[in-house]
């Protein structure tokens, strides 16, 4: 029993409960059960298996997405038609990626100096963590396999590196500023600049980076996918507030990111101490370039995924601090931690059991018996598109610059009339869940996110909407824009 490594219990039953309240084989949440950004990626998958072209709407292309992670999508779906049997391998592949990163990190602390405690600390709460950011239907426990994969050859092979990097930031982009923040690290301050040998051979990682970027402008005419350029159509470089909305949430699961946010921030003043541990400044420091680079680039706030860096920064943090204060029985701590997780998953399990409060899933089926059997085939719609658009499996054109292709993305930055916009592209079905009502008149915008740093599209509709969706405190209003004079 004292050789038990209790992560392996604690992490299965943390599985076991993600399964369960995903309600993937019983409940309401059948058909759908992780988020909608998920859809993003399985409508396009689905019509990439079916047609051979990479498209949300099947009408422009798109290359909104984590490359990797979209191709991985794809060949599961074009193997296990079956939608239980596609959402169970989906998820359990995001419990083995997850859970195999345990075994990579802590195969990585050991060769770099760390003793086996506080590798299996560190690995155990990257794991977690990592389940956590992930258990919605991202990319992030593949992108976090490859990344500590690509870790335990840092040493030991350049090219074995290189490839598994590479891997890394196809399935997830962002994680180009911790290899670079890593490297650097190894050019200038361990001084491996000069070693022309290492040097030449790095050179392969941007190499086919830019292969990247040259493919990505070759078949979509973006060097970089759509869904992070629309997020970037700033009026003004400035610090948006959005990037910090999520301190101010009451969600548990924006809490308890919170609370790992303030963990960094405070940990800011230590940077330049010997009381950090190189690879937790290396952390550290990337965590800071990402919250700093987001507020500056983008007005959009940001979604749970979007924090991964703070699992690899947090435990190091954390394990610095107990050697710090000299803490013992470290490994009753990683315990403790495991055992802070199943009781959170259970509680949120029996809170939300077979409860049906996923109301974006409540109004896409709404809007699927309502318009799936019509004679309509051209829809629009910009929030909550990714539920709707699969379970409607109409052409349906993302009007927020997401997945919706390089017409509306030059249409968002030319910040054209919506009416001009729904002419051009034969819009049947207008889709909002946000509009203005001024006696009669619909103001409204796309996208509809709340800051004034974003550039918009937007129009004023004429008609009143046909119908309207409801499910808890969403609305979803539907414009039919069919053979009517609707501006």
């Amino acid at each position: 029993m004292k050789n038990l490594n209790f992560f392996y219990i604690f992490f299965s039953i943390c599985c076991l409960l993600i399964f369960l309240r995903l309600e993937i084989i019983f409940g309401s949440d059948i058909r759908a059960p992780f988020t909608d950004d998920f859809y993003y990626y399985l409508t396009t998958a689905r019509n990439f298996v079916n047609s051979g072209h990479v498209s949300f709407d099947n009408i422009s292309l798109t290359n909104g997405f984590q490359p990797l992670w979209f191709f991985y999508i794809s060949i599961i779906l074009s193997i296990f038609k079956n939608e239980i049997l596609f959402n169970i391998i989906i998820i359990c592949s995001i419990f083995i990626f997850s859970f195999l990163t345990y075994f990579n990190f802590k195969k990585f602390f050991l060769s770099e100096g760390y003793n086996f405690k506080e590798s299996n600390f560190i690995s155990s709460l990257i794991s977690y963590l990592t389940l956590f950011f992930s258990k919605n239907g991202m990319e992030i426990a593949i992108a976090m396999f490859f990344f500590s994969l690509s870790l335990s050859y840092f040493r030991k092979n350049i090219f074995v590196f290189i490839f598994f990097s590479f891997l890394t930031f196809l399935s997830r982009l962002e994680f180009i500023i911790f290899y670079f923040v890593l490297l650097s690290n190894d050019f200038f301050i361990k001084l491996k600049l000069f070693d022309k040998n290492y040097f030449f051979k790095l050179l392969i990682f941007p190499f086919l980076i830019l292969v990247y970027i040259f493919t990505n402008l070759y078949f979509f005419g973006l060097p970089l996918p759509e869904s992070g350029l629309a997020k970037s159509l700033n009026h003004k470089i400035i610090f948006n507030k959005e990037t910090f909305l999520f301190l101010i949430s009451d969600g548990y699961g924006m809490k308890f990111i919170s609370l790992l946010f303030y963990i960094n921030l405070i940990s800011i003043t230590f940077i330049f101490s010997k009381q950090l541990k190189s690879f937790t400044k290396i952390a550290l420091l990337t965590s800071i370039i990402f919250f700093i680079a987001n507020s500056l680039r983008s007005a959009w706030p940001l979604w749970t995924w979007h924090f991964f860096f703070l699992s690899i920064s947090t435990p190091l943090i954390l394990n610095d601090i107990g050697n710090y204060l000299s803490l013992r029985y470290k490994s009753i701590f990683t315990n403790l931690i495991g055992l802070f997780f199943v009781i959170s998953y259970s509680f949120l399990f029996f809170i939300n059991f077979n409860i049906n409060n996923d109301h974006i899933l409540n109004l896409a089926k709404e809007i699927e018996k309502s318009y799936g059997s019509s004679k309509y085939e051209i829809f629009a719609m910009g929030d909550m598109a990714g539920k709707v658009s699969y379970l409607l499996n109409k052409n349906l054109i993302q009007l927020e610059g997401l997945v919706g292709g390089k017409k509306i993305l030059i249409n968002i930055q030319n910040e054209e009339n919506l009416c001009n916009v729904f002419n051009e592209l034969n819009v049947e079905i207008y889709l909002t869940s946000k509009l203005i009502n001024n006696n009669g008149e619909f103001y409204i915008e796309e996208p509809s996110q709340y800051s004034k740093n974003i550039k918009k599209m937007k129009g004023v509709l004429k008609i009143n909407p046909e119908k309207i969706f409801n499910s808890g405190s969403l609305n979803i209003y539907a414009f039919n824009l069919k053979n009517k004079k609707f501006c």
